[in-house]
């Protein structure tokens, strides 16, 4: 079961890798973060033909932007693109937004350090010493969500670059709540429904 697990998690992550690069091209973007502070995270839904893409940075001089893109998987093209921008001062019905604390915020998620769920396969299991006819054993339980959402972030802070991919981050906190970069995965997620009103479904 083990190495069924392990090939399930690769198949996602080289699909979704792959799939990137492409995804990029037809934003018009490019695949590297050439901002000193910038973080992009596409997820993809398992059971949907699309795939919402979030890419927030800072042009420099605290100019925050914030990108969300809508991709179709079966067209491979834009369906809706989203930009915000952070305002000062109130203007109309905008209120001033302190996007630098979001990121800092964002890094509290420690996501410039994180691994892939992929590597750290090991924790993700129920383990207890069971007895069997006067023998003992160790029992090794899984669960896992085979269809769901599928994430890829990549970050750069500085000189410190990261990426990292997870699925289903929700249903894994709910098997294995005590396992820290399920709960690190969560907190991203989080704090982006939070502030930009995406992924609340």
């Amino acid at each position: 079961m083990k190495l069924y697990f392990i090939f399930f998690f690769l198949i996602i992550f080289n699909c979704f890798g792959q799939e990137i690069s492409e995804i990029n091209k037809v934003l018009k973007i490019p695949d590297t973060l050439g901002f000193e502070k910038e973080i992009r995270i596409y997820k993809d839904y398992s059971i949907k033909n699309s795939m919402e893409i979030f890419r927030m940075y800072d042009e420099g001089k605290d100019n925050w932007i914030v990108y969300i893109f809508s991709f179709s998987k079966k067209d491979k093209a834009v369906t809706k693109i989203d930009q915000i921008q952070f305002p000062k001062e109130v203007i109309g019905k905008l209120k001033p937004k302190n996007a630098y604390l979001i990121w800092l915020n964002l890094l509290l998620c420690d996501v410039e350090y994180l691994p892939s769920q992929k590597n750290i396969d090991y924790k993700l299991k129920a383990t207890k010493v069971i007895s069997e006819d006067r023998e003992y054993g160790i029992s090794k339980k899984r669960k896992r969500a085979v269809d769901g959402e599928s994430y890829q972030v990549f970050i750069k802070n500085g000189i410190i670059k990261n990426d990292f991919s997870f699925v289903n981050p929700a249903i894994y906190l709910k098997f294995y709540p005590t396992v820290d970069e399920l709960i690190s995965y969560n907190e991203l997620l989080s704090i982006i429904k939070k502030e930009f009103n995406l992924w609340n479904d």
